[in-house]
């Protein structure tokens, strides 16, 4: 009986959840409190009532009732000792303690319908630890050097950067001071006066030389 009832819930569950889930609810608590989820039982005639959770791995059947006067039937590897299941006309409800996180999960309840499961009612808890109640492991230390090697990167590039910067204002300067010298000679030679020369070409001096020569003769 208890392995029929989890199959059936592993293969229509889903199904039926998107196709008749009416309300949604979400819980928050913490770990060694309790809680109680509870749905309205929408079932118009008498039928046998269901919890079934939903987290990280296969669906799984927690109890079920009949009716409100018979007994809750419980499914492994969920044990009376941590749920408690009450139904009525009205309401149904699943109490649970004491809480771990692993209670954490999607809990459905609802009823068989021609063989179907039909919920009512979808309520996802989330068992939180306070994080500063957290103890110091592995998790922990691995975010510390993570840390650690993150700030480290940072000041390196950094560093980079500012070396960068100074060498290429460095550079920069140079240039600027070598251009400024260029330009400076550049003018000096192009503005610099031409000195008239008193000296003719030695060609023009003999031609004169001949003349002068010819007209004494």
């Amino acid at each position: 009986m208890r392995t029929a009832v989890n199959k059936s819930c592993h293969i229509t569950g889903m199904f039926v959840c998107v196709r008749e889930c009416f309300q949604f609810h979400v819980s928050v608590a913490q770990p060694g409190a309790e809680v109680t989820l509870r749905c309205s039982n929408m079932s118009t005639y008498r039928s046998q009532v269901f919890w079934f959770k939903l987290d990280n791995g296969p669906l799984g059947c927690i109890s079920s009732m009949l009716n409100a006067e018979s007994a809750p039937s419980w499914y492994d590897p969920f044990q009376p000792e941590k749920f408690t299941m009450r139904s009525d006309s009205a309401n149904v409800s699943l109490r649970i303690k004491p809480l771990d996180v692993n209670d954490s999960g999607l809990y459905f309840c609802g009823h068989y319908f021609d063989a179907f499961p039909a919920v009512f009612t979808a309520t996802y808890l989330k068992v939180e630890v306070d994080s500063s109640e957290e103890p110091d492991g592995p998790d922990s230390l691995l975010n510390w050097i993570l840390g650690g090697i993150i700030i480290f990167l940072v000041i390196v590039i950094f560093g980079l950067i500012v070396k960068i910067r100074i060498l290429y204002s460095g550079t920069h300067s140079l240039y600027l001071q070598n251009l400024d010298s260029h330009t400076m000679n550049y003018a000096a030679l192009s503005f610099a006066p031409k000195a008239k020369s008193n000296r003719r070409p030695e060609a023009e001096r003999d031609s004169e030389t001949n003349v002068l020569y010819a007209a004494t003769r």
